[in-house]
């Protein structure tokens, strides 16, 4: 076996790609048939009996095209209107090389003749006759016809690799095909085609290349407008190219499938395709999705593969989610790549080049790459299967006819975070997508016509702080306030029942668009409220918490150490990790930071000191007074409830500056563990009275 590396044969653009898969396929089944091919590096090998040379004599002098003809398509060459250099070109020759090729055109038109059908099909003609051709045409001209159009009963499927039937606006595909054929076997000389081939083949200089249309295949040869030095440029073609990308094109024949279970009709089903999502890709767009056929991801292997093993993976291809047993097929780019992460495609594959087929103009298509995706599993994405659902209901709903221009951000914001996870996991990909699933939750919570729609995000599992730890303080100190229940503050939900909208949304719900510090402000005021309604005290929400804060993260905070967005941030992702009977945590005590006397003092009269085992009651204006600056008041409250509870000072702390009470009123919001109170009496070196009987 010799191994031929193919310098011109890359995994982009797709026409390089399917040109790799087109000589391995006329070369197993015309010259040998242990040939296999790999991908080394961006580069194509063919292990094969031919050399260098003996490749180019084999295609030069042996190789016999594949039919390839549309007679239901107007510009095929069949019709009185159409170009038809290329179709007559073959019938005329009678070399061996065109023999099925010439029989395939005589079949169909003696059935276009007996159809009656002289011009362009109608639309309401072509299944009948396409049923027909079927049946008539030779064998060899059947895998173009199954590769370019599949019949759904009554119905038309068209594979977005091959246009519509076979064309691509108004270039037909089989027609351009007929053209270059032609080029290189009737109207050109050998030494010409020679030359033409080595440069399609191994990227050498080659002679002037065909004024020719590509289509969709190489975006970059197509020519347009900015294409050259002046204002237009022509679209040229090595013909060899064209030939060979169609040949491998063949080899990703599509089909219909059904489920068992459904009695409607049968859906198109082909290798590696899925609905095209407008994200993961620096001009990606929400109208991506309308405007753009499917998308198809080709594969790439480092392992030598034969030809019927390549059939066998595009004729099985498909990505199955993870978490499913059943083997939920992926039906769209982020299905895609959550399957690439989890090793939800076969172990053989090394990765996929994402093809994305956007308009040009008119009804023109580009394929174009969208990046590339190594296959190997990521850490934690296996976990979005628990949102799953919910991405389901926010998709469906955002691509609704009415949707807001909010909502349909918000998510797509979802898909770009997704696909960056998938692709790169890591604390801050994972961190960015619990972010913006947050955000788009907060935006389907704003309108009563989206909470019918889309319910609260369901509490995921605590194995995401595994996946997210990043050991900042930002995260610590984020993870202890969604352990207290911060999400009802953010969003309406039912504390009880927190998969479902609260029945009168707004009531409990206090985060704004402010600063960190305003919000968690606003939090104390709300729970001093919900405290004075229930003739309780203060919210219980701090007390249940399953983790509590260390005086050190708390230190950094209120000295404003910290990054208060990126802690916003993260309070509104992490709040969506659900705590419901999860063991309560003990942080590890951290040094470095000891939090100023002033906190210490307030945060000493806010955790509600006790007499006879009995929690004081609330110390009434504390909070309100602390937060409007006057911060000496705020202190003295604290020192008379403080020696209420049968506690005295040996110090005096002096008040914060207006611009820090605010913090230390926030940091308030932190839930502290009895290790931590007890550490701010003994730096405030309180004493107990003989008058009291109980402590805090």
């Amino acid at each position: 076996m010799t191994e031929l590396l193919l310098d011109a044969c890359r995994p982009e653009p797709i026409g390089s790609y399917l040109k790799a898969l087109g000589i391995l396929r006329v070369v197993a089944e015309q010259a040998d048939p242990a040939a296999t091919g790999t991908w080394r590096g961006d580069r194509f090998v063919l292990s094969s009996i031919l050399d260098a040379d003996g490749l180019a004599r084999f295609l030069l002098d042996d190789y016999q095209p594949t039919p390839v003809i549309t007679p239901w398509n107007g510009g095929s060459g069949f019709f009185p209107k159409d170009n038809h250099d290329g179709i007559e070109a073959i019938e005329a020759s009678d070399t061996l090389r065109f023999e099925t090729y010439r029989t395939a055109i005589a079949r169909g038109r003696a059935l276009l003749q007996r159809a009656g059908i002289e011009d362009k099909p109608d639309k309401k003609d072509k299944p009948r006759l396409l049923v027909s051709l079927r049946s008539s045409l030779p064998e060899e001209a059947i895998a173009w016809f199954d590769a370019a159009v599949v019949l759904a009963g009554d119905e038309l499927a068209f594979p977005p690799l091959l246009g519509t039937g076979g064309n691509d606006g108004r270039l037909d595909f089989a027609n351009n095909q007929m053209r270059r054929l032609a080029e290189l076997f009737v109207e050109g000389g050998r030494s010409e085609a020679e030359a033409l081939l080595y440069s399609s083949l191994h990227g050498t200089a080659c002679p002037s290349l065909s004024k020719a249309a590509i289509g969709q295949f190489d975006p970059s040869g197509a020519g347009g407008a900015n294409r050259t030095a002046g204002f237009d440029a022509a679209s040229l073609v090595n013909p060899w190219d064209y030939v060979l990308l169609v040949e491998g094109a063949l080899l990703l024949a599509a089909s219909v499938s059904r489920k068992l279970e459904s009695a409607a009709p049968g859906v198109l089903a082909y290798p590696f395709m899925v609905r095209a999502t407008g994200a993961g890709y620096g001009s990606a767009a929400v109208a991506d999705e309308g405007d753009s056929r499917n998308e198809l991801w080709l594969p790439w292997w480092s392992r030598p593969a034969t030809l019927p093993e390549l059939r066998s993976l595009f004729g099985e291809g498909r990505a199955t989610l993870p978490g499913h047993r059943a083997g939920k097929a992926a039906v769209d780019a982020v299905d895609f790549a959550r399957a690439v992460a989890s090793l939800g495609v076969d172990r053989g594959i090394d990765g996929f080049v994402r093809y994305g087929f956007h308009v040009r103009n008119g009804l023109a298509y580009f394929a174009v790459p969208l990046g590339r995706w190594r296959v190997g599993r990521r850490d934690g994405v296996d976990l979005v299967a628990d949102l799953e659902m919910w991405l389901a209901r926010l998709r469906t709903t955002s691509r609704g006819r009415n949707a807001a221009a909010s909502l349909v951000r918000a998510a797509r914001q979802v898909d770009e975070t997704l696909l960056a996870f998938c692709e790169r996991s890591n604390p801050d990909t994972a961190l960015a997508f619990l972010i913006a699933v947050a955000d788009a939750e907060a935006v389907a919570a704003s309108s009563p016509k989206h909470r019918e729609k889309i319910p609260p995000v369901p509490p995921l599992r605590r194995a995401w702080l595994r996946v997210v730890d990043d050991g900042s303080v930002e995260l610590r100190l984020a993870v202890t306030l969604s352990s207290r229940g911060i999400k009802r503050r953010l969003v309406p939900i039912d504390p009880r029942r927190p998969e479902r909208w609260a029945a009168q949304p707004g009531r409990s719900t206090t985060w704004g668009p402010g600063s960190m510090v305003d919000n968690l402000a606003r939090v104390l005021l709300r729970e001093e409220v919900e405290g004075d309604a229930s003739s309780v005290g203060p919210s219980s929400e701090p007390r249940s918490a399953r983790r509590v804060a260390d005086l050190s993260d708390l230190t950094q905070f209120i000295e404003g150490r910290v990054d208060d967005r990126r802690l916003d941030a993260l309070v509104r992702g992490l709040s969506l990790i659900g705590w419901q009977n999860a063991q309560p945590g003990t942080p590890r005590p951290r040094r470095g930071f000891r939090p100023p006397a002033s906190f210490a003092l307030l945060a000493l009269a806010h955790h509600r000191p006790t007499i006879d085992g009995q929690p004081l009651p609330r110390t009434t204006g504390l909070l309100r007074r602390a937060l409007s600056g006057d911060g000496r008041a705020a202190l003295v409250l604290a020192t008379y409830r403080l020696r209420a509870a049968g506690l005295a000072l040996d110090c005096h702390p002096f008040a914060p500056p207006d611009h820090r009470v605010r913090r230390e009123v926030a940091a308030l919001a932190f839930p502290l563990d009895d290790r931590a109170l007890a550490r701010l009496r003994r730096q405030l070196a309180v004493t107990t009275t003989d008058s009291s009987r109980g402590d805090s």
